[in-house]
């Protein structure tokens, strides 16, 4: 028996996954492993347009989007990515030691990088699926430790605001048909603002790993 056809409507379970691209390798070697809770979510404002005692009309936008990832493990990898610092180390393994600076002035302000959420899913059919949430450019805010507390132990939490990008995560300028003033970095070409895209796969195999792939998912 074969399964049904997949539908347009997905449902999502919880991020399973949390990765740092950058355009060339992926993310599977940045993973934030050990990803306990996540959250995506848009900055909103509006404006309201009034008169006669009532409001005629209204307007909406988007600032940002606000990115949080709270994992049980700390990745040395991850933290010296978003922070711009290096890993020293020494000593062969079982006798291995390694360190990183601890918020240091200039890792408070870095250069923006993209980033990829995973979602398990399914859809509408009963279909497994996956659900990869892409975000173009991301400014990571200096990290964070809950605990250690009493059987509750120590997390790291990583935070950030995806901001509007005019090209996606592999460097590609966007749609002019997406709207704003943007315009491709480096040139007069114009193009479009967004960001980020969500992608809907099928369950994933060794050849079809959505955004953490060596070769980033690219625009349409």
């Amino acid at each position: 028996m074969s399964d049904p056809a997949t539908t347009l409507y997905q449902e999502g379970f919880s991020i399973s996954h949390a990765g740092i691209l950058d355009g060339t390798n992926g993310a599977e070697g940045q993973t934030v492993y050990g990803v306990r809770n996540g959250t995506l979510s848009t900055d909103n404002g509006n404006f309201e347009n009034t008169g006669d005692n009532v409001v005629l009309s209204e307007w909406f936008w988007i600032n940002f989007a606000n990115v949080t990832i709270e994992s049980g493990f700390i990745s040395f990898p991850t933290i010296a990515d978003i922070t711009g610092t290096s890993i020293s180390s020494s000593g062969a393994s079982p006798n291995d030691y390694y360190a990183l600076p601890l918020w240091t002035l200039n890792s408070m302000n870095v250069v923006t990088k993209p980033m990829a959420l995973r979602v398990p899913a399914k859809d509408s059919a009963g279909n497994l699926r996956v659900l990869d949430f892409v975000l173009y450019r991301v400014q990571f805010q200096p990290f964070n430790f809950t605990g250690p507390s009493y059987k509750n132990g120590l997390t790291v939490s990583i935070a950030g605001r995806a901001l509007f990008s005019t090209v996606d995560e592999a460097g590609n300028a966007l749609p002019i048909a997406y709207g704003g003033p943007g315009v491709e970095p480096g040139t007069s070409t114009p193009a479009g603002l967004s960001i980020g895209r969500m992608i809907s796969l099928p369950n994933l195999t060794t050849t079809n790993a959505g955004a953490f792939t060596v070769l980033p998912f690219q625009s349409s």
